[in-house]
């Protein structure tokens, strides 16, 4: 039996992939055009965007990041997660991929 504060533990060795989508709105639908920024996250951090308990200047750094990396500034990024299989058997929820939220650059 695993006890909760090691599950706690390996959430934050864990890493999952975070895929982030250029949102282009046009005639009011949305369609999304893939970046090529992917990057892994540890699960911890996943779970502060998921759960909206990140602290407010995180999306301020994001969107920083974003400009310097040369989205064009106005437009809007969606970030999803996937998790592998293995995520799923340390928690349920943590399966497929989901979307954690959208950041104006």
């Amino acid at each position: 039996m695993i006890s909760r504060r090691n599950l706690d533990r390996n959430l934050a060795n864990e890493k999952a992939d975070l895929i982030f989508y250029l949102i282009i709105e046009k005639g009011g639908k949305r369609m999304l055009k893939p970046l090529k920024l992917d990057t892994k996250v540890s699960l911890k951090l996943v779970r502060a965007i998921a759960d909206d308990t990140i602290i407010p200047s995180f999306y301020d750094t994001l969107a920083r990041d974003l400009r310097e990396r040369g989205v064009a500034p106005g437009s809007k990024v969606q970030l999803r997660a996937k998790f592998s299989p293995a995520h799923e058997m340390l928690d349920p929820v943590l399966k497929g991929t989901r979307i954690l939220c959208e950041v104006d650059v």
